[in-house]
């Protein structure tokens, strides 16, 4: 019995450091994953601030489902792109910023869930319209990096003009 016990943490103390590395190199894994997807919304964030479709695009899944702030829906990544663009072309539109709260990967390291808040800005006759939000991005791991798969995006409030009363 006392030998079977020997044998037993002999195994353990030996596999333990294998064991402790391999959490440490998920837990390094999801850091990075984290970091690439807040990298990845920043660099959205700066298309969308040069009105560059080509850069704003490259982070979407061609797949993409997005609920816009108004409840309305857009899906694939060139209808998406086609009602951007409108907005781009649009000298009213100021843009809109997303900001990274907190980034959750799955077990599997090949989804992540982003939760933010958003705020996009409008000029008005009488004013700047600015409408804020939450949102939550569904990413999705590709041979390409972090795409996004899927956006809700929900309008909380509207201040600045009366465009907000319509």
């Amino acid at each position: 019995m006392n030998r079977l016990l020997g044998l037993l943490l002999t195994v353990i103390f030996c596999q333990l450091p294998y064991l402790l590395a391999a959490q440490t190199n998920s837990t390094k894994d999801k850091l990075a994953d984290e970091a690439s997807i807040r990298a990845l919304r920043n660099q959205s964030n700066r298309a969308i601030q040069a009105r560059d479709l080509a850069a704003f695009g490259q982070t979407m899944s061609s797949d993409i489902e997005v609920t816009r702030g108004s409840g309305s829906h857009v899906s694939g990544r060139d209808s998406v792109l086609a009602s951007v663009s409108v907005q781009f072309k649009d000298p009213a539109f100021m843009g809109y910023v997303r900001t990274t709260e907190r980034v959750q990967v799955s077990k599997s390291g090949l989804l992540a869930a982003e939760h933010g808040h958003w705020t996009g800005r409008f000029k008005r006759s009488d004013g700047v319209q600015t409408i804020t939000g939450t949102y939550l991005a569904m990413w999705r791991k590709t041979d390409a990096g972090w795409k996004i798969r899927s956006e809700l995006f929900v309008s909380l409030d509207c201040t600045g003009s009366a465009d907000c009363e319509k």
